[in-house]
């Protein structure tokens, strides 16, 4: 009795060669993805964090600023590149939705990382000389006015914000709880100090209609007001500090900024030679925020020999995957994170509650 073999179906040729195209184009076809992986931290402790004409002090140690590197928002990215960032760790990949605004064009996405490095470079210098102990008056100006806002013919952009509905601003977070109890269409009084043409400073009153925040409602609709602008922070301060750093955007070094400042302006060795880095958005009182991408920043942390990685408590519940030999150090304040540094390395710091 002979076997019977199964039966093998055969494809046609043309069947083969369309199969393989249509292999081809799904790899080689842009897709809408982005791509995030840890970036190389920069040393603040070196030549970045210049302060002129004061008396610095030597630093012992490196305190390191911690990036992502993520795809432009204007870059193609094709299905070959993310099924192979999928199967490499620890490489993340996300819809691009999800990262960027959909209703912004990528020229206004960059600009609008630029200008939130130049406020965090500003807030970090704010927060430090305040922990320091000097006195001097803050100021936020609009960077930028969105194409739907009310605002556009009324304010303009390097206008400083001094008072809205005649409560005096002092603190940026003001600027947006002051409409948190509106809606949409109601109006709010902004009061801004703009430079006329003789150089003169002149205080001028605005009625501005809250407008959809659009970038919101795209990305988790919510249908929430908003006046349509973004606001840059900038003061007089008593010390002109420099920041030389390039290619980098987005508020999350501010932590770091501000402990950078604070080493050099002091004769206390917070680093005591310890490899430190961390991340984390700060305001001028010096609260600490969270930020994205904070295991990957991490990794980049451990990759270059740092011991001690300062975090926003805020981030807690992202830090599920901590690399081996980082210690991590979550912080609220500013001031939390330079007691940090100061305790002893065998000090038990507080913990996230999900470790």
């Amino acid at each position: 009795m002979k076997s019977i073999s199964p039966l093998r179906y055969r494809w046609p040729f043309p069947a083969k060669f369309f199969f393989y195209l249509l292999t081809l184009a799904t790899l080689l076809a842009p897709i809408p993805f982005v791509f995030f992986k840890p970036g190389v931290p920069d040393n603040v402790s070196g030549r970045i964090i210049q302060v002129n004409d004061v008396k610095t002090y030597p630093v012992n140690g490196k305190l390191f600023i911690t990036s992502i590197l993520v795809t432009n928002p204007d870059s193609p990215v094709f299905g070959a590149e993310t099924i192979v960032n999928w199967a490499m760790g620890p490489h993340v990949v996300l819809p691009r939705d999800s990262v960027y605004p959909p209703v912004q064009p990528a020229k206004v996405i960059n600009r609008d990382n630029r200008s939130e490095m130049k406020t965090s470079q500003a807030t970090a210098t704010a927060a430090a000389l305040r922990y320091l102990g000097y006195e001097f008056q803050e100021l936020y100006f609009i960077s930028d006015i969105r194409e739907y806002s009310d605002a556009n013919g009324k304010l303009q952009e390097g206008d400083f914000i001094m008072e809205i509905d005649g409560k005096k601003i002092e603190d940026i977070d003001e600027i947006r709880t002051s409409y948190s109890n509106k809606k949409v269409g109601d109006l709010l009084s902004i009061s801004v100090d703009r430079e006329n043409k003789s150089g003169e400073i002149e205080r001028k009153n605005f009625q501005v209609k809250l407008v959809e925040n659009q970038e919101l409602t795209e990305s988790t609709g919510e249908a929430k007001p908003a006046i349509g602008i973004l606001v840059g922070t900038t003061a007089r301060f008593p010390i002109d500090i420099d920041f030389n750093l390039s290619g980098v955007g987005g508020p999350s070094a501010g932590m770091i900024f501000a402990v950078g400042i604070i080493e050099k302006l002091t004769a206390e060795d917070l680093l005591r030679g310890r490899n430190v880095a961390g991340t984390g958005t700060i305001t001028a009182s010096g609260r600490v925020g969270g930020i994205g991408g904070i295991e990957e920043k991490m990794i980049g942390a451990s990759r270059i020999g740092a011991t001690i990685f300062l975090a926003p408590r805020e981030n807690c519940p992202d830090m599920k995957n901590i690399p081996k030999g980082l210690k991590v150090i979550p912080v609220s304040t500013l001031e939390e994170a330079i007691t940090a540094l100061r305790a002893p390395d065998n000090f038990k710091h507080s913990k996230c509650p999900n470790w």
